[in-house]
């Protein structure tokens, strides 16, 4: 018994699988970790510089 051979298909080749829900699904979420992130960076931008936490001395009233 041996394996068909790939130069010579039996039949005809498959068709591709359109795109289903959990593609569109898949890039979305992409879409808004993308999203997300930018937003987030530019929300951290209006604190200043990293590290966020320290804070300058000198100046309190």
């Amino acid at each position: 018994m041996s394996l068909p051979s790939s130069a010579n298909p039996a039949g005809p080749p498959a068709q591709k699988p359109g795109t289903n829900i959990y593609t569109v699904m898949l890039i979305l979420a992409f879409c808004f970790i993308v999203t997300a992130t930018i937003v987030l960076s530019l929300e951290l931008a209006r604190f200043g510089d990293y590290p966020w936490w320290k804070v300058p001395a000198g100046g309190g009233s």
